[in-house]
């Protein structure tokens, strides 16, 4: 009777730290192409393509492109968290901070694609709806936080409810990026957010404060 031998060809799957980079190319290569190119036009195949590696090998990460989405959209969120988290660190003031937040927002949103914005709200309404619950939650605080800050160091008003504020900034935020309210193709969401930030920090900052505001654009615009 013959002996069994095992077969010395075996499956070769991708260790921890090769699939944590493998993780990370996927993102970022998604990432770069939704954004540029919108979610709808972007296959599988053309992100594998991109990537330098085979549509199986993406399916090792993730099951569909459903599911990269929202991956690549979970990286995007705690990308704003850490540089939103760095901004408050390193600025000298709620002004300066506040105009750090802006104009991030402001470059990120000019390199995102209105097709990708649309493409979100339409085929994928859950994911849509999912993102802007979680950013209303944590920039609704951001904003509170900011605005007691600029109180505390005499720049805003101080007859300011923080919490009343708070919420009404992240609902206009809301409508920024709603494609029913602001049609992608009149005007850049870009634009939209320079104009709500100026409305906002004219609506709050006491004389002191607006001199404050006026040196600090007098050094870099809010662009």
């Amino acid at each position: 009777m013959e002996t069994f031998k095992p077969s010395k060809v075996s499956l070769v799957y991708p260790s921890v730290n090769e699939t944590d980079k493998l993780r990370e190319k996927l993102v970022a290569t998604a990432d770069e192409l939704f954004m540029r190119l919108g979610l709808k036009s972007v296959s599988m195949d053309d992100i594998a393509r991109q990537m330098g590696a085979s549509k199986k090998t993406i399916y090792q990460i993730v099951d569909n492109k459903r599911d990269l989405i929202e991956m690549v959209m979970q990286a995007d969120q705690c990308r704003d968290v850490e540089q939103l988290g760095a901004n408050q660190h390193e600025s000298l003031d709620a002004i300066d901070e506040f105009l750090r937040n802006s104009r991030y927002f402001i470059r990120q949103m000019r390199a995102i694609s209105p097709t990708t914005m649309y493409d979100l709200q339409k085929y994928y309404p859950d994911l849509w709806r999912g993102q802007i619950m979680e950013h209303q939650q944590f920039f609704q605080r951001q904003i509170e936080e900011n605005i007691n800050r600029g109180m505390e160091e005499g720049l805003y008003r101080a007859d300011l409810d923080p919490s009343i504020i708070a919420r009404l900034y992240v609902g206009i935020v809301g409508l920024i990026v709603d494609t029913q309210v602001f049609p992608a193709q009149e005007r850049s969401i870009s634009d939209i957010i320079r104009e709500q930030s100026t409305y906002h920090l004219n609506g709050i900052l006491n004389q002191f404060g607006r001199d404050r505001l006026e040196a600090y654009l007098k050094k870099e615009a809010l662009e």
